[in-house]
């Protein structure tokens, strides 16, 4: 047999062959962190580098003054699909490269609008920056640097980057998709006490010699600049408490109350008042199929 006979076979099994998984790691691998807030997406693209037993990492590895990108390779970016602030400093919408001059004790954050840039590409202060001074905190490692969302309210979060015994955290805050406050005059007409029941889904469930439930309760003030509800369940013995939020004319979702904040939204349940000369006399409850499935009556 010819020796090109036998090789031909063996170099197309070599050249079939997989790509060794070594081939794929990298010193700093790329990773991506999102979170969504009342409909704005916060989104940072980076990667992470780890600390591999260098010490001090600040003042040696990254020298103090450099403007460094908090991750390595090509820049950390964060985006954002809403205007936001983040401490207290207006972002628009876009996305950005994320920079931070280190000093000992005070660093300045810096969002640069230009988002593709390589880490050596340090950035100069130019007047479409986002630029504030922020104090690090100590902390306990981590080896790999780390972003992240540690906590997420209704109305905005805290993004914070941590490596090698330095945190940064910043807060961010997002638009309201629909607004919680309203003014006394236009809250005024929904104030009072209501009696609130279900509407029986089957009313083959109903028998003629059952009991009718007791109602529950419905009480509307205006509280902090919001209309709020107080929704006493009579057969639970509980009571919550929600800010009545406007998607219409005398159209309103709860956005319910714990711990003195403002935690969930209810947009598939929806309160429709009826309105005559200026008051509340009643109001409905739909579903997100338009269907009736509560009802309350004015009882002060």
């Amino acid at each position: 047999m010819p020796r090109v006979s036998v090789l031909v076979p063996v170099l197309l099994m070599l050249s079939a062959a997989p790509t060794p998984s070594w081939a794929q790691v990298r010193a700093s691998e790329v990773a991506t962190i999102s979170q969504t807030v009342d409909g704005t997406v916060l989104t940072v693209e980076y990667s992470r580098p780890r600390a591999r037993g260098r010490s001090p990492i600040y003042g040696k590895e990254v020298t103090w003054g450099e403007v460094w990108t908090p991750g390595a390779n090509w820049a950390t970016t964060v985006e954002v699909s809403s205007d936001v602030t983040v401490n207290g400093h207006a972002l628009p919408k876009g996305k950005y490269s994320v920079w931070m001059e280190v000093q000992p004790k005070e660093w300045t954050v810096i969002f640069d609008t230009t988002a593709k840039l390589f880490h050596t590409q340090h950035v100069k202060p130019d007047s479409s920056q986002v630029r504030f001074v922020v104090r690090p905190k100590k902390v306990k490692g981590p080896e790999v640097l780390a972003w992240t969302f540690p906590i997420v309210t209704s109305t905005g979060a805290t993004l914070q980057m941590a490596w090698a015994g330095r945190s940064v955290s910043l807060d961010v805050r997002v638009p309201a998709s629909a607004p919680v406050t309203m003014a006394a005059e236009q809250a005024g007409r929904y104030l009072g006490t209501y009696a609130f029941g279900w509407v029986p889904r089957d009313t083959a469930e109903v028998k003629p010699d059952s009991t009718i439930p007791q109602p529950d309760q419905w009480t509307l003030t205006y509280r902090d600049s919001m209309l709020i509800v107080a929704w006493h369940d009579t057969e639970e013995k509980d009571t919550w408490e929600a800010a009545m939020v406007r998607v219409g004319e005398d159209w309103f979702y709860p956005f319910w109350i714990e711990d003195g904040e403002l935690f969930d939204t209810s947009p598939n349940m929806v309160a429709e008042f009826d309105v005559i000369d200026g008051r509340a006399t009643g109001f409905v409850i739909r579903n997100k199929k338009d269907e009736v499935v509560g009802r309350g009556t004015r009882v002060d």
